[in-house]
């Protein structure tokens, strides 16, 4: 609010009237004249918001871009969140796949050794018959 006169008194007189709620037509007249001349005198005017003060808008808006990128940042961390559970429950279930098959090699050596072993007896049995055999066809 612009002050009505430049003397401190003559403001002070004027708002102890205006307090003072005195209706006379006298006072009410002088205080409307007082106002009257004072904005005559002024050739300028502006009613100052908040909106207007320089860069009001400019920070608002970096504010509110800040709150989206905290917005997106959010969403992409949901994102990623999401695609680590994904990507834990693919790797237990690789690791899973991948103990079955060490489970299926480690039975197939066991298989192996056992068919060597009896591989080994059959030879054995052959070369015991062979050997038994051979005394007695001469």
């Amino acid at each position: 609010m612009f002050p009505l006169t430049n003397n401190p008194n003559k403001s002070q007189a004027i708002v102890k009237i205006l307090n003072m709620r005195v209706y006379s037509e006298e006072l009410l007249l002088h205080l409307h004249l007082l106002i009257w001349t004072r904005l005559r005198k002024c050739s300028f005017f502006e009613w100052k918001d908040e909106e207007q003060e320089d860069g009001y808008y400019k920070n608002l808006l970096y504010s509110l871009k800040q709150k989206l990128d905290a917005k997106d940042e959010m969403s992409e961390m949901n994102k990623l969140r999401r695609r680590i559970v994904e990507v834990v429950f693919l790797l237990s279930q690789e690791q899973y796949k991948v103990a079955k098959s060490e489970k299926e090699v480690h039975d197939a050596r066991k298989a192996i050794g056992r068919y060597r072993m009896i591989v080994a007896l059959l030879f054995a049995c052959l070369a015991l018959c062979v050997l038994k055999l051979g005394g007695q066809c001469s």
